[in-house]
């Protein structure tokens, strides 16, 4: 198995999967960080060319996204895709994940002591980080990142590409827009439209998309 990413979240994401994938070839990817050590902690090997993940993925095509950033994690996935690997999901041993009607699409993290409740949705490549909960009846788009600690409550809908900041909350039956941002520690009690950031306690609008209509991807350096 590979993990596209060799720092901060990746290093979470391997406390997360199972035991059998780490001692069975597990690499990391990163062609982007300068003076990285070959192997993390001394025992993964650290990939650093694409041709190195095109070869491992003749012996084994899964790989996972470790690092966060919603737009980010798109780029790489269908990158990763492109070379021959196919995206898979990390759920942690310890995460509460309902036994009915719960869709999982491909991708995700769903991290350490998390809460996926009964009818719920995941979308592709979302990011469910350690602490989290996701509550009944809530469907979460694609590439979203759930932050540590933070809670969206039941009947909720987030489209594609929104952030949920550390321990904000969403209150029940609210939509949040396409690329919304929600800063840590926000309640959020109203809808928000596409592309908004919302903060504060009860949260309020400080920014909304600069023109009507879903907000595109925002510039990518990384490669």
């Amino acid at each position: 198995m590979l993990v596209v990413g060799a720092r901060g979240h990746a290093i979470e994401v391997l406390e997360c999967l199972p035991p059998a994938a780490t001692t069975a070839g597990l690499c990391f990817f990163d062609d982007v960080t300068p003076n990285l050590e070959s192997h993390l902690f001394g025992r993964f090997p650290i990939l650093r060319h694409v041709d190195q993940a095109t070869e491992l993925f003749r012996r084994d095509p899964a790989f996972v996204l470790g690092l966060g950033g919603s737009y980010l994690r798109q780029k790489l996935a269908d990158k990763f895709r492109g070379l021959g690997g196919q995206l898979t999901s990390v759920v942690a041993a310890t995460a509460q994940v309902g036994r009915f009607e719960v869709e999982l699409e491909a991708g995700l993290n769903v991290m350490h002591n998390t809460l996926v409740s009964n009818a719920t949705r995941l979308g592709e490549g979302t990011l469910v980080n350690a602490g989290a909960a996701i509550h009944h009846n809530v469907v979460v788009g694609r590439y979203c990142e759930v932050s540590p600690g933070a809670r969206v409550l039941g009947g909720c809908r987030l489209a594609d590409y929104v952030l949920v900041g550390a321990n904000a909350t969403i209150l029940p039956r609210l939509t949040i827009g396409e690329g919304a941002r929600i800063g840590a520690g926000a309640v959020v009690i109203q809808d928000v439209p596409a592309g908004a950031t919302v903060v504060g306690v009860p949260g309020r609008i400080v920014r909304r998309a600069a023109a009507a209509g879903q907000p595109g991807p925002p510039p990518l350096t990384f490669v």
